[in-house]
């Protein structure tokens, strides 16, 4: 049962399917972008309780010393075998609209909600940078609205191909012809965007089941977490989800957790942040491009992860993630973590008992509890 003030958020992981995970650095821990680790994260988050793993789609790294995800794993086919793998927890691809057509991510996603038994959701990027995708002649020199146009339409083909025999289509970026695709998933999968600005919000409340998000800060999630349950609202989709994004940088105390930071941004990797910057900041759409825009400030700043990680002890980074969670009316926590065995289980474990004690409840600390009954 939930208390007055209480507040149940799903629990997520973003894979590191990019080498040395989502620090910047060449001090920090120096994951490896194979599936067998990424295998071994989330059967971990599975047995923790999570509710799901997401994988992100990258082409292209940032090189430097650190080589920053000059490797990466193709997320819809990682996402496959992670479903064979797993049997409970939701399994989670991303894909670019101006890399997959709509109707073989039609296809694919089908039979990945059979593999999955209907635990497969879908993370679309209308956009990234130019040189990610450029570099395979797949870039569209579209503006902001012009991409979530082509979103648009691109969901409209994928929806209808979904739920429909056949589908004739002719619009301005797909032509479809008497066009099949069997088998159909059981029911849609959810599809989630993490488009940021108004025009990225109100896109993904229309078309999308959830929005992905970043804040700068703990003010600036709170106050973009309520925007977004504000347009939502305005929309007339009161049951929007909307999920927080964490980088969460664990220690037995304060000072230890800030002892790591230091280590970490003491061996920043300036050159791989310089090409990051580079590839964001040439995009003619930039300005409007808030994720893209938060890239570039990391990169101006020099640090070797977004300086709103939240850093302490299980303790502190409870408190401070409930203040968020509630502030923000969070519907779910998505965690980047320096370590993906050890840090991923202090978050699982003793960060989770902490929200419970402030009045936030995750699917994953009853699913512990209930173990131990």
């Amino acid at each position: 049962m939930l208390g007055n003030d209480d507040k149940r958020v799903e629990f997520g992981v973003f894979l590191p399917v990019g080498n040395g995970g989502w620090i910047t650095s060449t001090t920090s821990p120096q994951l490896p972008a194979t599936y067998a680790y990424n295998k071994e994260v989330t059967i971990l988050a599975e047995e923790l309780g999570f509710d799901f793993a997401l994988s992100m789609a990258k082409w292209r790294g940032y090189g430097g010393p650190s080589k920053h995800w000059d490797v990466t794993l193709e997320s819809m086919t990682t996402m496959a075998g992670l479903a064979e793998a797993t049997r409970r927890i939701g399994v989670w691809g991303t894909v670019h609209t101006m890399v997959f057509h709509p109707a073989v991510v039609a296809k694919m996603s089908a039979v990945l909600d059979q593999i999955s038994g209907g635990r497969f959701g879908l993370n679309i990027v209308s956009g990234s940078n130019p040189t990610d995708q450029g570099q395979m002649g797949l870039w569209q020199d579209l503006d902001h609205a012009e991409r979530y146009e082509m979103a648009e339409e691109w969901l409209t083909v994928l929806k209808r191909l979904w739920s429909e025999e056949r589908v004739d289509h002719s619009g301005k970026h797909y032509t479809l012809t008497d066009c099949m695709s069997n088998p159909k998933p059981a029911s849609p999968p959810p599809i989630i965007c993490a488009g940021a600005s108004d025009r990225g919000f109100l896109f993904t409340m229309r078309h999308c089941s959830g929005s992905f998000m970043l804040g700068s800060d703990h003010d600036d999630f709170i106050k973009t977490g309520l925007r977004a349950k504000e347009l939502a609202a305005q929309q007339g989709k009161p049951g929007f989800k909307t999920y927080g994004l964490f980088t969460i940088v664990p220690g037995a105390t304060d000072a230890e957790a800030r002892e790591r930071v230091a280590l970490y941004d003491a061996g920043v990797d300036t050159v791989a942040l310089d090409n990051q910057t580079r590839e964001y900041s040439g995009d003619k759409s930039f300005k409007q491009n808030t994720m893209a825009q938060r890239f570039v400030s990391q990169g101006e700043q020099r640090n070797s992860m977004t300086r709103a990680a939240l850093v302490g002890s299980p303790e502190t980074i409870g408190v401070k993630l409930a203040e968020i969670i509630k502030g923000a009316q969070l519907d779910g926590v998505t965690v980047i973590v320096p370590d993906f065995i050890a840090d991923l289980r202090t978050v699982g474990t003793e960060v989770l008992a902490v929200l419970e004690q402030h009045g936030v409840q995750t699917n994953a600390r009853a699913l512990q509890k209930a173990a131990r009954v």
